[in-house]
C-alpha cells in the first residue's frame, strides 16, 4: 500500500467519508468558531471543481467543500483568519467566505477575469489582480467593498508590502513588467520591465527582496526592491511557480513544476539548500505561522503535500479535488512538525475502507476506523474477531483516558499497551476498564497478543502523529 496515499481517487466532489466523518457537499459547513485555541483550518481552492476545500491542519483530513463562481484563482486569508478572498477567473466576482461558519456571506464584483489576489500586511486591504479588466482592485476588508481602482495592463500576481507599496506582475506581452503602484494614493509609482512573462512574486518579510519568477526561466529571479534592480538569479527545477519567504524571512520557497519539488532556498546567500518531492505540477504554498509546515497544492494530483521543513520531508499528502491551485493557512495550531515520516507509516487523511488489511511498519492491521479523542475522559474500545474498533484513537500529548474495552466476541482476547504496563485478558462477551496516558509526542502501540499476526493491533496517536508503527 502507498504509505503516502490512502485513497487511490483524488476528487472529492459529492461525498467523502473521512476518519469516521461525513463531509458533506455544501453551500456551508457546519458553523464552528475559529478560536486561538481551534485548529488551524486551510483553504484550497479547485479550479475545475469550482470550489474551495476546507482543511483540518491537525488532523489532517478534508471537513468539505464550499462552491464558488467558476474558476477559482486567487484566494488569501486575513492576518486574523476569520475572512477567505476568493476571486472567480471565469466570472467577474470576489467571494467573502466567514471561517467561523465557512459560509459566504457575500459577493463583490470586481470586474472581469479576476486573477491573483494579495492582501496587505495589516488586513485592511485586498488587491485584485483583474487581468481582463486592466485594473489593480482595490477592496476594503472592513466593509467589503471595492474602494479603488489603479490601471495595469493584464496583471496576474502581486505582493503587498507593510508600506502601502505593492508590486504587480504584468502580462501584457511586449510590454511585461513589474508595476509598483501606492495602495495610498491609487497611482503607479515605477515600472520595471522584463523580458519574459511574470508568473509569481513574494516579498521577504522586512520588504527588501521580492522573489518573482518567469515564464520560460529555470530561476527565481531577486529584486532589491529600494534599487528596483535585479541582483541575483537562483538557478532552481524546470518551470518554477510561486517563490515565497518563511515568515521569518531565512528560507525560500518555491515550487518547481516539472519535477513536483518543493525547492529550498538560503535567503541570505541566494542558494539552493535542497528539494524535497511533492505531487504532480505543484502550483502555490503556504506556511504555518511558525513556519515549520510548508502546504504545497498538486494540480496535476488533486492533493495537498504538508511538508515539514526542517526535516525536509513530506509527512502527509491529502486528496483534496480537482486541479488544486491557491492555498492559505490560518495562524492556529497545526500539523506537528514531528509528525511521523511518511516513508514508514500512513500519511494522508482519507481513510481506508472498513475491514480493509494495512501493512504498516512490518506489523498488520485490520482498519476499523480512526476517531478523535482529544478533550474526553473516558471512550469505547470494542474488541472483536481479529481487530480493535477504532483501531486509531487520536489524542491530546499527555492525555489522560479511562478506555472501557468490551470483548464483542464469543473468543478469548487481550488488550496489551507494553509502554503503559498493560496486559489484560478480554473474557469472551467481557468487559474491562483501563487508564491510559498519550505519549508526548508520535504514537504508542496496542494489541492482542493472542491474535497480533491476524491484524489485531491498535495505535495512540498524540496530536498529528499519523500512523506508523514499528515491529
Amino acid at each position: 500500500m502507498d504509505s503516502r496515499s490512502w485513497l487511490t481517487s483524488s476528487v472529492v466532489r459529492r461525498l467523502v467519508v473521512a476518519a469516521g466523518s461525513v463531509l458533506v457537499l455544501l453551500g456551508a459547513l457546519p458553523a464552528r468558531a475559529q478560536s486561538p485555541a481551534a485548529p488551524a483550518k486551510a483553504y484550497v481552492g479547485l479550479f475545475k471543481d469550482n470550489a474551495v476545500a476546507v482543511i483540518d491542519t491537525a488532523a489532517p483530513r478534508v471537513l468539505g467543500v464550499i462552491p464558488v463562481p467558476t474558476g477559482p484563482h486567487g484566494l488569501v486569508l486575513t492576518p486574523d483568519g476569520r475572512k477567505a478572498y476568493v476571486s472567480s477567473d471565469g466570472a467577474s466576482t470576489v467571494s467573502v467566505i466567514d471561517t467561523a461558519t465557512d459560509r459566504i456571506t457575500t459577493s463583490i464584483e470586481v470586474g472581469p477575469n479576476p486573477h491573483g489576489l494579495a492582501i496587505a500586511p495589516d488586513g485592511r486591504t485586498v488587491l485584485v489582480s483583474g487581468w481582463g479588466s486592466n485594473q489593480a482592485v482595490l477592496i476594503d476588508t472592513t466593509e467589503d467593498k471595492v474602494v479603488g481602482k489603479i490601471p495595469v495592463a493584464q496583471p496576474h500576481n502581486s505582493a503587498i508590502a507593510a508600506d502601502g507599496r505593492a508590486y504587480v506582475g504584468s502580462q501584457l506581452q511586449g510590454s511585461t513588467a513589474i508595476v509598483v503602484v501606492d495602495l495610498a494614493t491609487r497611482s503607479q509609482l515605477a515600472v520595471v520591465p522584463l523580458d519574459k512573462t511574470p508568473r509569481a512574486l513574494d516579498l521577504s518579510p522586512n520588504g527588501k527582496w521580492l522573489y518573482y519568477t518567469l515564464a520560460g526561466s529555470n530561476a527565481v529571479q531577486v529584486l532589491d526592491t529600494e534599487s528596483r534592480q535585479r541582483v541575483a538569479e537562483i538557478p532552481v527545477g524546470v518551470s518554477p511557480h510561486l517563490a515565497m519567504f518563511t515568515p521569518d524571512g531565512r528560507i525560500g520557497l518555491v515550487v518547481s513544476q516539472g519535477p513536483g519539488e518543493l525547492d529550498l532556498l538560503d535567503a541570505a546567500s541566494q542558494s539552493v539548500l535542497g528539494a524535497v518531492k511533492v505531487g504532480q505540477a505543484p502550483h502555490w504554498i503556504a506556511t504555518s505561522g511558525d513556519g515549520r509546515i510548508a502546504y504545497v497544492t498538486n494540480e496535476a494530483s488533486g492533493d495537498l503535500s504538508i511538508v515539514s521543513l526542517a526535516d525536509r520531508r513530506v509527512v502527509a499528502t491529502i486528496p483534496v479535488g480537482n486541479a488544486p491551485r491557491k492555498v492559505a493557512v490560518q495562524r492556529g495550531p497545526g500539523m506537528q512538525a514531528t509528525a511521523a515520516p511518511a516513508a514508514t507509516g500512513m500519511a494522508a487523511s482519507a481513510m481506508p475502507t472498513e475491514g480493509q488489511t494495512l501493512r504498516l511498519g512490518g506489523l498488520t492491521f485490520t482498519y476499523h476506523g480512526m476517531e478523535t479523542v482529544a478533550g474526553q475522559g473516558t471512550h469505547d474500545l470494542e474488541a472483536d474477531d481479529y481487530y480493535f474498533e477504532p483501531t486509531f484513537l487520536r489524542g491530546d500529548p499527555g492525555q489522560r483516558l479511562t478506555l472501557e474495552v468490551e470483548n464483542e466476541a464469543t473468543t478469548l482476547h487481550n488488550l496489551s499497551i507494553p509502554e503503559l504496563g498493560i496486559d489484560r485478558d478480554l473474557p469472551p462477551k467481557g468487559k474491562v476498564v483501563v487508564d491510559i496516558t498519550f505519549p508526548p509526542s508520535g504514537v504508542v502501540r496496542f494489541y492482542c497478543k493472542l491474535h497480533e499476526a491476524l491484524g489485531m493491533n491498535g495505535e495512540l496517536l498524540a496530536g498529528a502523529a499519523m500512523p506508523a508503527a514499528a515491529p
